[in-house]
């Protein structure tokens, strides 16, 4: 096992080395990216700066609170972005043109394959906006995180990317029997863009629903709590379970796929 995990590190060492130098012969369009991806970060701080200005607090969220939330969804979905969706948005072309086919056949896991051969480099600066808007959020509600909340929030994050990562993966395996899904990026990003919100303000089935069944509050309002209100070890066990749960059944999906998979010249 120790030796898998040394050869799948090496792997990804390599295809990290490839992207560094494949963003260092684009130069302009990397920081093209960056300045456009902290452009929106700069809109959504905007859009609280003007809600807050006429009230003072949303389904009992302040604006310091608020911020948090935000800096935890925007770090999430920049992880996301950085790590997975790349990899995943091109599935379907792999499909579609039989490199699939190539892809199934190397010495490597598939899964593994797909999902880690690109880093979104050109993202680090929403990442970094990111952790910006987390710290003026502490600032805001003069918050000074304990070990243990910091570890929750930790925590609570990885498990919100990974069930990200699963939904991903569930809607772009799709497209091995569909092959052109491509409007499902957009179905991703409407979906996921709902977990910028408390689901305080949705009613109790709704707030169920995006807590337990489709639980986009673990990408960001979750974590949040555990800055807000302190650690809880029923959130931490609950998102563990569900994580647990998510990630294998899109990993089940994934094989089951590629076994009834047979060529894209068949």
């Amino acid at each position: 096992m120790f030796h898998s995990l040394r050869r799948y590190a090496r792997l990804y060492r390599i295809f990290a080395r490839n992207n560094v130098a494949r963003e260092l012969e684009f130069r302009a369009n990397f920081w093209g990216k960056v300045i456009t991806n902290l452009s929106w970060l700069f809109l959504s701080i905007l859009f609280l700066k003007i809600l807050y200005a006429n009230t003072h607090s949303v389904a009992g969220w302040s604006e310091g609170h608020m911020f948090l939330l935000l800096g935890t969804f925007m770090f999430s979905r920049a992880l996301t972005d950085i790590l997975f969706t790349q990899n995943l948005s091109k599935i379907p072309e792999m499909v579609r043109t039989g490199t699939m086919d190539f892809v199934l056949t190397k010495p490597v896991p598939s899964l593994f394959y797909v999902s880690t051969r690109y880093l979104s480099l050109d993202e680090i600066g929403s990442l970094f906006g990111a952790v910006a808007v987390l710290a003026y959020g502490c600032l805001l509600t003069r918050t000074h995180p304990s070990p243990a909340q910091f570890v929750a929030w930790a925590v609570l994050t990885l498990c919100g990317l990974l069930i990200l990562y699963a939904f991903q993966l569930v809607l772009m395996t799709l497209s091995f029997w569909l092959v052109r899904i491509d409007n499902l990026s957009a179905l991703v990003d409407t979906v996921v863009f709902a977990a910028r919100y408390p689901p305080d303000i949705f009613s109790a089935s709704l707030k169920m629903f995006v807590t337990y069944f489709l639980p986009l509050a673990f990408v960001a309002y979750i974590p949040a709590l555990a800055l807000k209100a302190g650690t809880s070890a029923y959130w931490l066990g609950t998102g563990v379970v569900i994580t647990t749960l998510f990630v294998s059944a899109a990993s089940f999906f994934w094989r089951y796929a590629t076994q009834a998979y047979t060529s894209a010249s068949s």
